[in-house]
């Protein structure tokens, strides 16, 4: 164990603000890795953007690009969303204003509404954000691509669907590019900007232009079910879930979550993603590993039972209108529980914290090994602007680092009950016998 070390998982020896400026330098160097790889230009602001789509995302996105003065068309064939996403922008925009907030005549200037798809084709930019379902995407992405202009750039909101299914069917997917945005809980915002094996280079510098300039930070990653934030985040949660049905209660994995620093327990994330949402991310990436998400029934019951979390205010928890904290725990939780009984197995915080963080270090090597990112930087800025991995301790695997390879074989051999997918992977192992580090210090 590295000096400084304590016996919790809570203890770390890195001064807060020597964590911090780790994470600055970190970002600082993407934005410049960025630009540098693709010829990002910073042209400054897209003319205008289509987003296709006036959901939760789709009006995230447009109100993002509204504070930076950007034009927006928003999309929808539902004309009760459609109505209302002027409303849901202006709403958005005043819940995170800071400094001077869009004034009415200025936000009515840059959103524009239609239910025709010419209108956002029209646009040099246009954001896919509808439901996350293969079909869907596809057969939009089919009607979008014979209104679009040759040099429109076409960017995909999936949050795990690989581009290379997405493009299979379209005639130019060398102008698709994945622009995964993320809910905003309390970090610095960013994109996961998605390179598939057909996207130009001009794409990605496009979409790299049209992050900075609605102030986002440009990650660019590779094609891969989960890319990099969703790849570690849904593990993170399936965990949570299997800890529930052990007999950790709610209030147990919220509290460890969040005293180690995680701006939002995995329940209360899981909440403002959506359960159904997060079923659908956990079926598209089960496939592509067998080790990566242990499968839970208990979302499957909660999602049939329709407590899909924030969007029906009830979930994990049960909420009132527009309150930002849950009011209470569901009940229906304990009825969801009582279907699928397990042996209890007692559990302390830090039993849980290392629960929590196992398949999130265990997946993260994997895609260090397989060259899915660049450098363990990318991994850390995924988990920290995504989900909210905290940046006082310098990212997962700047923290895993302080412990050490050994140190982390020593911790998951405690959780040998859980069978293959606590078995250390194999470079894991060998950064243990060689004294290496996921940043390349010595230890």
């Amino acid at each position: 164990m590295p000096q400084g070390f304590g016996d919790s998982l809570f203890d770390f020896p890195v001064p807060p603000e020597v964590a911090l400026r780790h994470v600055r330098e970190l970002m600082d160097a993407e934005r410049r890795q960025a630009a540098f790889a693709y010829g990002a230009q910073g042209r400054g602001k897209p003319a205008s953007i289509g987003i296709i789509g006036g959901g939760v995302m789709g009006t995230f996105i447009a109100a993002s690009a509204v504070r930076s003065g950007v034009p927006v068309v928003v999309v929808d064939k539902h004309e009760p969303t459609l109505a209302s996403v002027p409303q849901r922008i202006a709403a958005r925009l005043h819940a995170t204003a800071a400094g001077m907030p869009v004034p009415p005549a200025e936000r009515e200037r840059l959103v524009q509404t239609s239910g025709d798809l010419a209108a956002a084709a029209r646009c040099p930019l246009v954001v896919e954000s509808v439901v996350e379902e293969l079909a869907v995407k596809v057969q939009l992405l089919g009607e979008l691509e014979p209104l679009l202009g040759a040099g429109t750039i076409v960017a995909t909101n999936t949050s795990t669907i690989p581009l290379a299914k997405l493009s299979a069917h379209l005639r130019d997917a060398g102008r698709l590019c994945g622009c995964h945005f993320f809910l905003p809980i309390g970090q610095a915002a960013m994109i996961e900007v998605i390179r598939g094996e057909k996207t130009r280079p001009e794409t990605i510098a496009a979409a790299i232009d049209f992050a900075t300039a609605i102030e986002h930070l440009p990650l660019v990653v590779a094609d891969a079910p989960g890319f990099v934030a969703n790849r570690l985040l849904v593990p993170h949660l399936a965990e949570a879930m299997q800890l529930l049905t052990e007999g950790a209660s709610v209030e147990e994995i919220e509290t460890a979550a969040e005293s180690f620093g995680m701006l939002l327990g995995p329940l209360r994330l899981l909440d403002e993603i959506g359960l159904d949402t997060a079923l659908e991310c956990a079926w598209t990436m089960s496939g592509s590993s067998a080790d990566l998400v242990v499968r839970s029934p208990l979302l499957v019951t909660m999602v049939k039972a329709k407590q899909l979390g924030r969007k029906t205010q009830a979930g994990f928890f049960l909420y009132e209108g527009q309150e930002p904290r849950p009011s209470r725990l569901n009940p229906a939780l304990a009825k969801a529980l009582a279907r699928w009984p397990q042996e209890p197995r007692r559990h302390t915080p830090d039993t849980i914290v290392l629960r929590l963080l196992m398949p999130m270090i265990q997946e993260a090597t994997r895609m260090l090994q397989r060259g899915s990112v660049r450098d363990a930087g990318q991994i850390d800025l995924a988990i920290m602007l995504g989900f909210g991995f905290p940046a006082s301790r310098g990212g997962l695997l700047y923290w895993a680092d302080q412990l050490g390879a050994a140190r982390l074989i020593e911790l998951f051999g405690t959780l040998n009950y859980l069978g293959a997918r606590a078995q250390p992977v194999p470079q894991l192992v060998e950064m243990a016998r060689g004294g290496e580090a996921f940043y390349g210090r010595p230890q």
